[in-house]
């Protein structure tokens, strides 16, 4: 039997690039036994917007020489390899210069925004596109949107579109049990909106409007976790958020399933594959409008904008949608028409591009 290699983070931390790793190596490759190289530090929380991470260079360095071993002793035919645009990516060309000095074909799985990182400066991707176009098979992009960005780097025979996916079976339900209750899902961090997120709700609070949210995830770090719960302390919110930590598996499905909607206003994003498991899980959904919500949301009627950055416009926007329950079960229904993001296109997809390197 053929082998893959899947060589990246995995859970913890919650972040969307581990999860969709995970979730590939869930799908059933017929044909191929599944080698696996966590990436990860595995810490629950990580600050990924701190600069570079000094403090972890023995570690990655470490990283290299176990990656070695791992690959002398699997000797995969395939390896997908999962990549960011952030400070990660200068140890993941070293990955890359091993992986081609061995022979092994490379699926890059390119988990890139197309501004505000590292790697994503004018003068670094031409320097990428050389390491990327020398070592790389395949480079898998997120979305259209990102295929139109990156192809001039990249070339069009290197690059195909594989969006990112949800197993629907996992949050399938009645939309006549849910819950009244909101869910916000990702890091608590200025950069996922979660501060606009506690501005909204104490100006609900201020405005005697009632709400509850579960809250999946946890804080980047020990002292923006203290901010805040001493800001939902200082003004007296505790009855509005349900704090379920890193939540997994059944636990977060059954949070999703009993959710009416999603609230996620975040200021900078790739492909969100939350909002696909809004949908596959019949959310209603409230997103800042930034362009990456926009690109998924945008033929939908499921759901509401708001203006990112600006908590009085969430407030305004969940207000709107409480008082309303009509709306609110409509944009359930909504998502629950929509069938796009399904495992089977991403399987069929990545099977036949490895099949093709073998």
């Amino acid at each position: 039997m053929k082998k893959t290699a899947f060589i990246g983070p995995l859970p913890p931390p919650l972040g969307g690039v581990a999860m969709i790793n995970q979730s590939f190596q869930n799908l059933n490759f017929n044909g191929y036994d599944i080698t696996v190289f966590n990436t990860s530090n595995n810490s629950l929380s990580e600050d990924l917007y701190r600069g570079f991470p000094w403090g972890n260079i023995g570690k990655e360095i470490s990283k290299i020489k176990r990656l070695s071993d791992f690959l002398n002793s699997t000797k995969p035919d395939v390896v997908n390899i999962f990549i960011t645009s952030g400070y990660s990516i200068i140890r993941d060309l070293f990955y890359l210069r091993m992986l081609y000095r061995k022979n092994i074909p490379i699926v890059i799985h390119f988990h890139s925004k197309t501004k505000g990182e590292f790697a994503l400066t004018p003068n670094r991707l031409k320097l990428l596109s050389k390491f990327f176009n020398k070592y790389a098979k395949k480079i898998i992009l997120l979305s259209e949107h990102h295929y139109s960005f990156f192809v001039k780097y990249f070339g069009s025979k290197k690059c195909e579109v594989i969006e990112n996916f949800v197993s629907y079976e996992h949050f399938n339900n009645e939309i006549v049990n849910k819950t009244n209750d909101f869910l916000y899902v990702g890091r608590l961090s200025k950069e996922k909106g979660f501060f606009d997120l506690l501005k909204a709700v104490k100006i609900l609070k201020d405005n005697k409007v009632v709400c509850r949210i579960q809250v999946i995830g946890v804080a980047p770090t020990i002292e923006v976790e203290k901010r805040i719960n001493d800001i939902i302390s200082a003004n007296h919110l505790e009855d509005y958020f349900v704090f379920n930590g890193a939540t997994f598996g059944e636990s977060k499905y059954t949070l999703f399933k009993q959710s009416s909607c999603l609230i996620f206003p975040s200021h900078l994003e790739n492909s969100p594959v939350v909002l696909k498991e809004a949908i596959a899980a019949k959310l209603a959904i409230i997103a800042s409008d930034i362009d990456a919500n926009q690109l998924i949301l945008k033929a939908e009627k499921n759901h509401y904008l708001h203006q990112v950055t600006c908590p009085d416009s969430l407030a305004v926007i969940i207000e709107k949608l409480l008082g309303d329950s009509d709306v609110m079960k409509a944009f359930c229904k909504a998502s629950e028409s929509i069938k796009d993001y399904d495992k089977s296109i991403a399987r069929e997809k990545l099977l036949n591009l490895m099949d093709n390197l073998c």
